[in-house]
């Protein structure tokens, strides 16, 4: 699986870790995470109206309009898969000072599922990423911090989850109200079952 790191204009807290052989692009002023932790994007891509300084040699530079119907992030996103990517890791996804954008990269990960792509949002030691509701037990290894779920279509049916503080038996989770929150694992690992709809799975580590 061709992994790609899409480092965004967002907040960037920690350590971006970059698997090997991944394909690196910074979206806009996603540069400016790169440059402080010594990373060298592959592609720069973007419109260029957060980061207004002179752009680096010898990186590619994809330049979009400002006026269009896709975030830079999302731009980025499709760029990759149609160079073959399809496996996505994504920092500076939140935060920063355009909460539109945290709430244009969650809806995101339902684009990137219909497409046939598989991402991770990440916020410091908080991951954010999906399970389809396929039927198939999905297992999540235990760590000390908030384990939540919640529904990113307008409801999620047959949620079962076992090993967790809060274990539950075929239940449905709606988008109208968010009783997945903070749970947490107990067991040496989470499983989590859904039979329909995409659910988001946040693991917000201590």
């Amino acid at each position: 699986m061709k992994s790609c790191v899409i480092i965004a204009g967002g907040d960037v807290t920690g350590t971006i870790v970059i698997p090997e052989d991944a394909y690196i692009i910074c979206a806009d002023c996603g540069l400016c995470h790169a440059q402080a932790q010594g990373i060298t994007p592959d592609l720069l891509l973007g419109d260029f109206d957060s980061y207004t300084d002179a752009l680096p040699e010898g990186i590619p530079v994809l330049r979009l309009p400002v006026e269009k119907d896709v975030t830079d992030t999302l731009r980025a996103v499709q760029y990759a898969a149609e160079q073959g990517y399809t496996n996505f890791h994504i920092y500076g996804a939140f935060g920063g000072k355009r909460i539109d954008h945290s709430f244009a990269n969650l809806q995101m990960l339902r684009y990137m599922y219909e497409h046939g792509l598989t991402g991770t949002l990440y916020h410091g030691t908080t991951t954010v990423g999906m399970q389809p509701g396929n039927g198939i037990p999905q297992r999540y290894p235990a760590f000390k911090g908030d384990f939540s779920l919640f529904s990113l279509t307008e409801e999620c049916t047959g949620v079962t989850i076992r090993g967790a503080k809060y274990n539950v038996e075929n239940i449905t989770l709606k988008s109208s109200f968010p009783l997945g929150v903070s749970n947490c694992i107990t067991a040496d690992h989470a499983e989590v079952t859904v039979q329909s709809g995409l659910l988001i799975v946040v693991q917000v580590r201590e």
